[in-house]
């Protein structure tokens, strides 16, 4: 059994592309490709099929992709062992994360994190909450942060509480007011950020009843901070984005807010594997020290 080959595998499934999977493990295309002959030669059944949308897996590839995700779970398990009896740790980690958490508390998890283990890696993956839990599902990410509906079925431990606040320009009417009310938004110039699959923002102005005129709609939380910034309208956000302070912004709670607890989620029973635990442990543990939960 050659564990490299099951890594071409998966990777490709997980890349959509031979060519991709080439580039993460550092091998030659034509390796990679050679390498997933040769288990469909061995297993006798075909693994993989073309469409427009990239390579995706036969039925029958389907079924075996969990166990090869397993095989390879189990021989990290392994090496993490072995290098932990010689006295090192080491490892990769899969994490999925949303744009939020990435750009406020996650540098400083993921640095402290690895001042105590600098021989475990991190692969990153950006996403929204359904992208990351649809991930976690299929075994492509070892965990990830996620809202609480999105956590259900999860094992999940809280990280920190968070609450949607409105962000006006300087020299805004409403920059020296103590609260925002929602039902100024409809009159104001508002900056949209665009929701792919997670529908936070949507469900606020549902309950609200509140339609705000959109005229500006964006895909990533600093595009519209710097908008807000340079005077084009006004936005929600939740509180978080804001603490580094990046922005010169005027940050103002709503009348009527929403609030949420983000969570770092992982399938249920995969706690077993060592570098997860270490991880999930060391969040716990920096998210009490800041006092978030």
């Amino acid at each position: 059994m050659s564990i490299q080959k099951y890594k071409a595998l998966l990777m490709t499934v997980e890349t959509g592309s031979i060519t991709a999977a080439a580039q993460k493990l550092g091998y030659t295309q034509s390796a990679v490709s050679k390498m997933i002959q040769d288990l469909e030669q061995e297993w006798n059944m075909e693994l993989l099929s073309r469409s427009r949308k990239g390579i995706e897996l036969t039925s029958e590839g389907l079924t075996v992709i969990p166990a090869v995700r397993d095989i390879i779970s189990d021989y990290e398990n392994l090496q993490f062992s072995l290098a932990s009896a010689h006295g090192l740790k080491q490892g990769t980690l899969r994490l999925g994360s949303f744009a939020s958490v990435s750009a406020t508390v996650l540098p400083e998890i993921l640095k402290s994190f690895r001042s105590k283990y600098p021989g475990i890696q991190i692969q990153l993956r950006a996403g929204e909450y359904g992208e990351i839990s649809e991930e976690l599902r299929k075994g492509s990410l070892d965990c990830g942060f996620l809202g609480e509906d999105e956590a259900a079925g999860f094992y999940s431990i809280p990280v920190f509480k968070d609450c949607l606040v409105a962000v006006v320009p300087k020299g805004h009417p409403m920059a020296d007011a103590e609260v925002y009310p929602v039902e100024m938004l409809p009159r104001e110039s508002f900056i949209s950020l665009r929701e792919k699959r997670d529908y936070d923002f949507a469900q606020f102005f549902d309950e609200q009843n509140i339609r705000p005129a959109v005229s500006y709609e964006v895909e990533s939380d600093l595009t519209l901070l710097s908008m807000v910034e340079s005077g084009l309208g006004v936005s929600l956000v939740y509180d978080m984005i804001l603490k580094p302070g990046r922005f010169d912004v005027v940050r103002l709670p709503l009348d009527r807010t929403k609030e949420r607890t983000v969570l770092l989620s992982a399938r249920r029973g995969a706690r077993n594997s060592p570098v997860l635990s270490l991880f999930m442990d060391h969040v716990s543990e920096y998210s009490k020290e800041k006092g978030f939960v």
